[in-house]
């Protein structure tokens, strides 16, 4: 039986994904009306570029209500989180999970690269 579920799309990445190694100043971005929703480490990561989703607020019940985003000098001090910056290295393997508009690798990496993948 088939299953139209959003949740499983985002889970197979069916709703689209892009692979990236170089660091030739060039941005990957999602499509019209897309963010990137989780990336996929295929070597050591850095990057230079990470880029929050700010069209929407994050709502915390019970605390605050603001807008709160996390990427490369974005950081939530309710959240008790730090800036990621160029300097933090994500490990083969790791995928992170957020809503990016951007992303950009500090360097080239040979080792593999990332997944991104795309949602709404």
């Amino acid at each position: 039986m088939g299953m139209n579920s959003t949740a499983t799309a985002y889970n197979f990445g069916q709703l689209g994904s892009a692979h990236m190694h170089n660091d030739n100043g060039e941005d990957l971005t999602p499509p019209d009306g897309m963010v990137i929703v989780a990336i996929t480490m295929l070597g050591a990561t850095t990057f230079d570029k990470l880029t929050c989703d700010t069209s929407n607020s994050v709502v915390y019940s019970d605390t605050e209500t603001n807008n709160v985003y996390f990427g490369i000098a974005n950081g939530n001090t309710g959240g008790n989180s730090e800036v990621v910056d160029t300097s933090i290295e994500f490990p083969a393997g790791m995928t992170i999970y957020g809503r990016w508009t951007v992303v950009s690798l500090n360097a080239a990496d040979t080792d593999g690269g990332i997944i991104a993948y795309f949602g709404f």
